[in-house]
């Protein structure tokens, strides 16, 4: 169960130190750095919503203003249609748009402990997704709801 990480130039480090901490705890990440004006670096859109689909999960970093990123809209889309198991981690204080509500958002270091919790109980309680999955499976998109939902109550509590 592979993890996307998208992530600006801003945020580099955020994403290099989550990044780490996934790799310590066995889970495969792919990083893929969005320049400042929104194209992918060395790679075109379309293979970052490829990338997509070969991840299970997707972590988007977001910046500081983050209704400022229309791609995190377009992959937020493409996860979505594909009943990725969704996440953002945004080290500002700031209020995110209202749309980006539904998904859990990592806020300080600690959450990403409490990502890795929530992504091996997945394993653990056999709800992890399995690639390729079958289009349109409820049952996955289901499992991705209670995903979202798990992390997000796990962030609220604080463990």
């Amino acid at each position: 169960m592979p993890v996307f990480i998208s992530y600006r130039h801003e945020e580099r480090l955020d994403a290099f130190i989550l990044n780490e901490r996934l790799l310590l705890e066995g889970i495969t990440a792919q990083l893929v750095e969005f320049g400042a004006d929104g194209q992918v670096r060395e790679e075109h859109h379309g293979s970052a919503c490829q990338q997509m689909n070969d991840a299970t999960h997707w972590i988007g970093l977001l910046p500081a203003a983050a209704s400022d990123d229309w791609w995190t809209a377009g992959l937020l889309e493409a996860a979505v249609a594909a009943n990725r198991r969704v996440s953002f981690y945004h080290r500002g204080d700031g209020e995110l748009p209202e749309c980006l509500a539904r998904w859990p958002v990592m806020r300080e270091r600690a959450h990403i402990d409490l990502f890795v919790r929530a992504y091996h109980d997945e394993c653990t309680f056999q709800r992890a997704m399995i690639l390729p999955a079958e289009r349109g499976s409820s049952v996955d998109r289901d499992n991705a709801d209670f995903f979202h939902a798990d992390l997000k109550a796990k962030i609220r509590r604080g463990f």
